[in-house]
């Protein structure tokens, strides 16, 4: 009967009413943080670990400022609320955005930034390609690798941050695949999801080898080739989810494994 009567409509030239996809409420979501506490830990992984490699070393002791971190990687729902808001639709998924270079990911922060009334940390003129961080700013940016690390491990020494089986990392960790709705795993002691498995994440620094040295704060070399990228990436393999777990790419590289979290 319903049918019938849509047909009915159709052909008497009545017009149907088209249903439009709901937006969101234009109320702005703001980005789940959790507070990082200052301390010091033991960054890299000493030669003996299990899976260890040798960028994770020499392992060196680092002091770490507190901070807030995202409890849980930007999502596709957040990035296209602060990029793209008149495309968002009342479904839009919980999964990481992927896709986006670390240029992309810097622009991102200082939009959110500037959503929230706070000031923007990068300074890019009109070169995308030249950043500077402004650390008197208050707005949201990419972690340190060190700080990333330092959450990552919240408070432990050992291969993962809840120990060291490995068998234990289903819990934790999406051990095939990436791109999962954010956090369904449990996260570590301080609160953070998704610091294993689902993507990689963009970090600040430039990528280069480790020194003995003790740092406070460090944010890496002043140049390079590479930038920095942490968590994510196991296709099964235990080996890539280790806290100390480090790997590269060209700040222009996109990829659907690769996203980020913004901390202030």
């Amino acid at each position: 009967v319903l049918l019938s009567g849509a047909l009915a409509l159709a052909f008497s030239g009545e017009p149907i009413s088209v249903v439009e996809p709901q937006r969101v409420s234009p109320v702005p979501v703001r980005p789940e943080m959790v507070h990082i506490p200052s301390g010091r830990f033991w960054m890299g992984s000493p030669e003996d670990e299990a899976g260890h490699r040798d960028n994770e070393g020499p392992v060196h002791e680092v002091r770490v400022s507190a901070f807030e971190m995202m409890a849980v990687p930007v999502t596709r729902r957040l990035y296209r609320e602060v990029i793209q808001p008149e495309t968002l639709e009342a479904d839009a998924d919980m999964r990481p955005v992927t896709v986006v270079n670390w240029y992309g990911a810097v622009q991102f922060c200082n939009r959110l930034s500037e959503r929230e009334g706070l000031m923007p940390c990068y300074r890019m003129d009109d070169d995308p390609e030249s950043v500077v961080w402004d650390r008197a700013a208050t707005g949201y940016r990419l972690p340190t690798e060190a700080e990333w690390e330092y959450a990552c491990r919240a408070g432990s020494q050992t291969r993962f941050f809840f120990g060291d089986d490995a068998d234990k990392l289903d819990r934790y960790a999406w051990l095939r695949g990436f791109g999962y709705p954010v956090g369904q795993k449990e996260p570590n002691d301080w609160g953070l999801y998704d610091m294993y498995g689902n993507v990689l994440e963009w970090c600040w620094d430039w990528y280069g080898p480790y020194t003995e040295e003790s740092q406070i704060d460090p944010s890496g070399p002043q140049g390079g080739n590479y930038r920095v990228l942490r968590g994510g990436w196991s296709f099964g393999d235990p080996v890539g989810l280790r806290s100390a777990g480090r790997l590269r790419f060209e700040p222009e590289f996109r990829d659907e494994d690769i996203g980020f979290r913004c901390v202030r």
